[in-house]
């Protein structure tokens, strides 16, 4: 009875303390700085809204800004992009450049790894990219500075998009860039694209960023105050030198008030202006320059006279502060901090507590134990004053647990297991990783007690939780199945390890890895279990299965690693 009353609280703590280690997990995440968010799982694409928007506008107007065509390893690359971009921007050069737009933000990582992210936004040495200040740009004079590398950037990206261009003002696309990107299903990769879209998206995503990092004047035309990130996020962040902090509510674009909508379409009406002045094909590029000067002195111009000292000007930004919800980690001033670590204190309480004692209680053991005794069983309490005492006997008998089982559990297929047998196979598997499902057949051939033989066929479809396309035929894989048994006799399953080898055929195309590509199949579970349904049929748990398919062997090699879960039916006859 008591190791059952073990059993029993200790499952409900394990319950408990993986919700809270999640609840944990949520406020201790790494803080970002997206200002206009990028498009993911769980953000709006802010930035891919406003720049579609600027590249439709001047695409009426320029022949130059025409979509660009896609060949079969590009148009492969854009359906694997880990967003969907508008049906009029699926053409190589409106991809590229919200590619470009992004990149300010991932530079080639996974848009939902949040530690890596968290140390790009975090680099020093990067926030002009955002129209941020950088650590030692302090007051006075610090946002004037930050303006200046703001606009420094720009105009070096500005500059390198323009060398991009072709004799005719168009777009050249032989002049290449190499990116690193990562995509839905293929993952990390150095995608070739035109040099003028990712050169001028980068551009692009500062001017945007302008208008979320900063205070502005009343006309919102002019930067009075530049916002700072690098501080806040280490927690060492002084107003009064540093500049106020990054503000998520400033990030919205989804126009929730007449303030933050100004700021979307004046950030939409710079980087139409900043498109059409480079894509004008009837202007040198010196004339372009010169007109994107002109451009960045109307939207990214500095109004001194806000300090600290006057409040920033009494700035209308200072009602917006960061979402109760937002990604953070740490730093004074922070509501859900303190929460973080009480969180992981309560679970390390919790794990200490229903660890089972040996030779001895510690102190958190000590408390719980008192604290649960008015609630142990009744089988175990004492009596009333007046009533017998209980049998104790009789109590231990009624709770005796029950004899162990000596009657052979029979195998499922001949009545002699050891006997050669013929089955077949039916399975299902789910990954927990790189999002993917599995459905085989098989042929089986059991040899001997402890050793089976296979042949399967497998299909694995791949799903995109970020894609455009969420289930992919993903590859086909064929593979050799060795399987080594441990029956139990006496128990009503068997203990299994299972090993795969074969080949695998890629069913899609991916960015450098065509489809038909065909490379080898690896999988192996060591642990599984043979439940025995009945006389024929065997159910099949294997709940690690690690699979790895690797369709593209040559040049960039591909594979799709799967953690898997795994259910089957194993069926024998005689």
């Amino acid at each position: 009875m008591r190791s059952r009353t073990y059993m029993r609280t200790g499952g409900v703590l394990t319950v408990f303390t993986a919700g809270v280690f999640f609840v944990g997990w949520l406020t201790a995440e790494p803080k970002l700085a997206h200002a206009y968010t990028i498009s993911s799982a769980i953000t709006a694409g802010c930035h891919e809204k406003i720049t579609t928007e600027a590249l439709r506008a001047v695409r009426l107007e320029l022949t130059s800004a025409a979509p660009l065509p896609a060949d079969r390893n590009e148009r492969a690359l854009i359906d694997d992009l880990e967003f969907t971009p508008a049906s009029d921007m699926t053409d190589l050069g409106g991809a590229t450049l919200l590619v470009g737009v992004r990149d300010n933000d991932l530079k080639g990582r996974d848009s939902m790894a949040l530690s890596q992210l968290a140390m790009v936004h975090g680099d020093p040495n990067a926030q002009e990219e955002h129209c941020l200040r950088r650590s030692h740009e302090e007051e006075p004079g610090g946002t004037a500075t930050a303006v200046v590398d703001c606009r420094a950037f720009i105009v070096e990206r500005i500059g390198q998009a323009l060398a991009g261009l072709d004799a005719t003002g168009t777009p050249d696309l032989a002049n290449r860039t190499s990116l690193p990107l990562y995509l839905s299903l293929r993952h990390g990769v150095n995608a070739s694209l035109p040099t003028y879209y990712v050169r001028i998206g980068q551009a692009i995503h500062a001017i945007e960023d302008s208008f979320t990092h900063t205070y502005r004047s009343p006309d919102e035309m002019q930067i009075t105050v530049d916002l700072d990130w690098v501080n806040e996020a280490n927690g060492d962040l002084v107003e009064s030198t540093d500049g106020p902090p990054h503000s998520t509510e400033l990030d919205r674009c989804d126009d929730p008030d007449d303030l933050r909508q100004r700021r979307r379409e004046l950030a939409t009406e710079a980087a139409t202006a900043v498109l059409r002045a480079t894509l004008d094909p009837n202007q040198t590029n010196d004339q372009k320059m010169a007109a994107v000067e002109v451009i960045l002195d109307t939207y990214l111009s500095y109004s001194p006279g806000c300090t600290f000292d006057n409040n920033w000007c009494q700035a209308a930004e200072r009602q917006y502060g960061n979402s109760q919800f937002g990604c953070s980690m740490g730093g004074p001033g922070n509501p859900t901090s303190g929460w973080g670590w009480a969180v992981i204190l309560g679970l390390l309480t919790l794990l200490v507590g229903a660890r089972r004692r040996r030779g001895g209680s510690s102190t958190v053991g000590m408390v719980l134990l008192f604290i649960a005794i008015p609630f142990q069983s009744n089988a175990f309490a004492q009596p009333e004053p007046g009533q017998p005492a209980p049998d104790t006997a009789a109590v231990a008998a009624e709770h005796k647990p029950p004899p162990p089982v000596t009657t052979p559990v029979k195998e499922p297929g001949p009545k002699d297991p050891s006997q050669v047998a013929l089955g077949a196979y039916l399975g299902g598997s789910g990954s927990v990783n790189n999002a993917a499902a599995a459905a085989a057949l098989g042929a089986r051939l059991r040899f001997s007690k402890h050793w089976t033989f296979g042949l399967d066929a497998e299909w694995n479809p791949w799903i995109s939780v970020n894609g455009a396309s969420t289930v992919r035929a993903g590859a086909f894989n064929g593979y050799g199945t060795v399987i080594f048994r441990l029956p139990l006799a006496y128990e009503q399953f068997n203990l299994r390890t299972t090993a795969n080898l074969g080949v695998s055929r890629l069913l899609i195309d991916l960015y450098g890895a065509p489809k038909g590509s065909t490379g080898i199949y690896a999988g192996f579970s060591p642990l599984g279990l043979e439940w025995k349904m009945s006389r024929m049929f065997f159910l099949i748990i294997n709940p690690l299965n690690f699979a790895m398919p690797t369709p593209q062997l040559k040049g960039v090699p591909f594979s799709y690693s799967q953690y898997r879960v795994t259910i089957g039916l194993e069926v024998y006859g005689g």
